[in-house]
């Protein structure tokens, strides 16, 4: 069963549309457990990138791409994301606060993005996963190789204003982390239409430093 609402009476807030990554990028502090720290030492950006098989790390990772775009679909019954970074395609029904058991949804050929459900609380889009592969949270500049564990669970919560929308993902795993992790960052409408990424793991693995 779901939590319940927070702020109100469940809405639907207006996220459709294309959009593309613009203005604040923030990334919390981290306390990593020494399992955590081990893992993170041992982080080998050489080899152990997912992006060198055409996998995104986390859904954090794959918000934090910049210059791609994002296409946000809605209907009463679902919410469709089409990120053009890998060319995941994530489909989520939306459930009601008290429904139990709602159904979860997976990326085909993405192990490390778990099973997704989502509903609406008040001016929010809530996404909640589990089920994740084991990886790296980012692979991204100073926070590359922050790993992710199996027991790891990600809420992302979506809220519009204007033409920004705001994603704030909340990482929570006791086998890493002392603490969540917490990742804000915008984007902005565009008028830029979404492209296919075509990553093959065999043009990929060119780029990989050796």
């Amino acid at each position: 069963m779901l939590a319940t609402p927070t702020e109100g009476p469940a809405q639907t807030p207006d996220l459709s549309g294309n959009w593309i990554r613009g203005g604040r990028l923030e990334f919390g502090e981290w306390s990593l457990t020494a399992e955590g720290r081990r893992e993170l030492e041992g982080y080998d950006f050489k080899t152990e990138d997912p992006g060198y098989r055409c996998l995104a790390a986390s859904w954090a990772r794959a918000w934090m791409n910049p210059n791609v775009v994002v296409r946000i679909t809605q209907t009463p019954e679902e919410v469709r994301f089409q990120h053009e970074f890998m060319d995941i395609d994530r489909r989520l029904p939306i459930a009601e606060a008290a429904q139990a058991n709602p159904p979860r949804v997976s990326i085909p050929g993405q192990p490390a993005l778990g099973s997704s459900i989502a509903w609406y609380d008040a001016d929010s889009l809530v996404i909640e996963t589990t089920d994740v592969g084991p990886g790296y949270v980012s692979t991204m500049q100073e926070w590359a190789g922050l790993p992710q564990s199996r027991r790891m669970r990600t809420v992302e919560r979506l809220r519009r204003s204007g033409d920004t929308l705001t994603i704030e993902l909340t990482h929570d795993d006791p086998a890493y982390y002392r603490k969540p992790l917490v990742v804000t960052l915008e984007y902005k409408k565009t008028d830029f239409e979404l492209m296919r990424y075509d990553c093959s793991p065999e043009e990929a693995s060119i780029v990989a430093p050796r």
